[in-house]
């Protein structure tokens, strides 16, 4: 497969900026693959080695989204990111940061072990972005302190891991949640 360049993929000029600060020019083949995929709103399912990109793939469609696209719902979060652990949603998290930075967007993380009154007041801060291990998340769905009516995307980073950690019914829920009519 050829190599593309990120410049390729026509990418909101905003998130490009940002993305310049990390350096990457041409993408990696499952960026290449997947960025275009999501760009067009296709539902994906991709499997990459460890350090392939996988993070990137995900994170610039989703941005570039927010971006050219008006929200569903002015309260709910328009992206929800799951992952298996906690340290690879600080990793996602600190990713996502940088590349919103600047923007009128706003991020929460979510994790179990955490105080979870203050995430009750992140969500009321009304997120576009949550980064969330989904048995925390399901938490909060189950006390009402967040809705997914509006949700646009849906986004299971590890959801093999997630599936042996046995997070299957919380992943359920969240699933459920979700209004699929509008995503």
């Amino acid at each position: 497969m050829k190599r593309l360049l990120f410049s390729e993929f026509d990418l909101d000029s905003r998130l490009m900026k940002s993305f310049g600060h990390f350096g990457f020019e041409q993408a990696t083949e499952i960026q290449a693959r997947a960025i275009p995929e999501a760009m067009a709103g296709k539902d994906l399912l991709a499997s990459s080695k460890t350090g392939s990109g996988k993070t990137m793939a995900y994170l610039l469609p989703a941005i570039h989204r927010l971006y050219t696209q008006k929200s569903l719902s002015k309260r709910d979060p328009r992206v929800l990111i799951l992952v298996p652990t906690r340290e690879l949603a600080k990793q996602v998290f600190a990713t996502l940061r940088t590349l919103i930075a600047g923007s009128r967007f706003s991020s929460v993380l979510i994790l179990g072990g955490e105080n979870f009154n203050d995430q009750h007041k992140d969500f009321q801060k009304d997120p576009h972005f949550v980064v969330a291990t989904p048995g925390r998340m399901a938490d909060h769905l189950k006390q009402r302190h967040v809705f997914l009516e509006g949700l646009e995307l849906l986004i299971l980073d590890e959801a093999d891991r997630m599936l042996d950690l046995g997070f299957v019914q919380d992943l359920k829920a969240i699933n459920s949640a979700a209004n699929h009519r509008r995503r």
